[in-house]
């Protein structure tokens, strides 16, 4: 006999376990959706209230000029660093590919059965192939990509797999939302600033220290464009950036974050957080989502006691019904440590692949510069 009180049990049961995995931290939670509700924490706390100005150009390290005698004095700094072990790669994979019919977009096929994943596995193996060394690859999942990355991938033997944290989605009002035909649909990754918790909490940023990385690169599965650099990496050694964050020329209709002065200070600063009436336009620059960090400076922020990055409200959709959701960005990391930001060339560093005709376009383009 069917018995549908039986069912809701196991729905429930199923969905503990699923936020007792993924470390759902219920205090923060309900502490956001409390100040939600009482109109506290509203979309217009997501912009900045401060001055915002743009960046002057000395603070804009445009490697794009270096003369050559200063790109092998980079390059000789970014290689020991290679040939020392002293370097990992985190890729963040957390997303899901909606726009290519659902999935996860880190296995997404971009040419001739290589997906997202393992071209940039490719990648990083040529590297270590070139200077005979090791790079510890780190690669960040979410509850909906764990599973079928790992499937994925399951003929790599040394990658370390760590996932983001979860959070419940809110319908308007700020009840819970509640998609009865796929449990899953209630739940989300609440962005990727959840990087430095959670490689914390799975143990890899401590165990990395210990293995003698001192240096990470972090960047998204879709942009294939940011490989490892050697006068980058030597130019961020160099200059001792706790964190180095990669930014690009604007072009015509881009959106979305860019290096800005905020009452004096230089940070990332993410599209929406703009205060309404500021021109966007009038930075040059925008910013690419790659970074390289100082384990140790990683580390240092995390265990500060009381540490915290910003929580913005973020709408979205879910099959045509509107939610809350509560999200983090890595880029505000660049608000708590010493960073440095580098122009580089958009058109062999930047190749972000957001849509089906995305790829079509690049398909060629990507096999011939990265098969």
């Amino acid at each position: 006999m069917f018995c549908y009180q039986c069912d809701i049990v196991k729905f429930q049961e199923a969905s503990l376990d699923i936020l007792k995995k993924y470390n759902f931290d219920s205090k923060t939670f309900e502490t956001l959706r409390e100040k939600y509700i009482k109109g506290q924490f509203t979309e217009k706390d997501n912009k900045i209230k401060g001055k915002v100005e743009p960046p002057p150009s000395n603070l804009l390290n445009d490697l794009t000029k270096l003369d050559n005698s200063s790109k092998e004095k980079y390059s000789i700094t970014g290689r020991e660093v290679i040939k020392n072990n002293k370097l990992g790669v985190v890729i963040v994979n957390g997303g899901m590919a909606t726009r290519f019919g659902g999935g996860v977009k880190g296995i997404v096929d971009v040419f001739d059965g290589k997906s997202f994943l393992k071209i940039k596995l490719q990648q990083i193996e040529r590297v270590k192939e070139k200077f005979n060394s090791n790079i510890e690859i780190f690669i960040m999942n979410s509850f909906a990509t764990e599973k079928a990355t790992i499937e994925h991938l399951k003929e790599y033997k040394d990658i370390n797999f760590f996932s983001q944290f979860i959070f419940k989605r809110l319908n308007p009002d700020g009840t819970e939302f509640n998609s009865p035909e796929n449990q899953m649909e209630n739940f989300y990754g609440p962005g990727h600033g959840d990087f430095i918790f959670a490689f914390k909490k799975s143990g890899l940023l401590d165990r990395a220290i210990k293995k003698g990385i001192e240096y990470i690169w972090y960047s998204n599965v879709d942009n294939l464009g940011a490989t490892i650099d050697e006068v980058i990496l030597g130019f961020s050694v160099e200059k001792n950036f706790e964190m180095t964050a990669e930014v690009a020329e604007k072009f015509r209709g881009d959106k979305g974050g860019a290096p800005a002065l905020v009452d004096g200070k230089i940070q990332i600063v993410e599209g929406f957080k703009f205060p309404d009436g500021f021109d966007i336009d009038s930075i040059r620059v925008f910013n690419t989502a790659t970074y390289i960090f100082q384990t140790k400076a990683l580390k240092k922020i995390v265990e500060t006691p009381g540490f915290e990055l910003p929580w913005y409200i973020v709408k979205k959709k879910v099959k045509d019904k509107e939610v809350i959701q509560f999200e983090r960005l890595t880029g505000d990391l660049s608000i708590f440590m010493k960073t440095g930001y580098v122009v580089v060339d958009r058109n062999e560093r930047f190749f972000p692949v957001k849509t089906p005709e995305d790829l079509i376009q690049q398909r060629d383009f990507l096999r011939n510069k990265f098969g």
